[in-house]
């Protein structure tokens, strides 16, 4: 899922980003919040830069969450850590 912010003229990816991590990630905007279901990790799902109006309509925003929930437990099947930065736009 893409973003199209008019002011740029460029695509904003939609991403998830680890709550440790939110305090470094500049002009991100969060669309919602969301708990791994295994260990309780939060992450804030959104994009860099574009604004309220350009984003997508609440149809595909209800997908994201279901997304990053089979990439955290996909992570926990494969013991492996949880990244700072998940892409979403796959």
């Amino acid at each position: 899922m893409l973003v199209r912010d008019q002011s740029l003229s460029e695509q904003v990816n939609v991403v998830a980003i680890h709550d440790k991590e939110l305090l470094k990630a500049n002009s991100f905007r969060i669309e919602r919040f969301e708990l791994c279901t295994l260990c309780g990790a939060r992450f804030g799902i959104g994009h860099f830069g574009a604004t309220r109006e350009d984003t997508r309509p609440e149809e595909e925003i209800e997908e994201l969450p279901r997304k990053l929930i089979e990439i955290l437990a996909k992570d926990h099947r494969h013991q492996r850590q949880h990244k700072g930065f998940i892409d979403l736009d796959f």
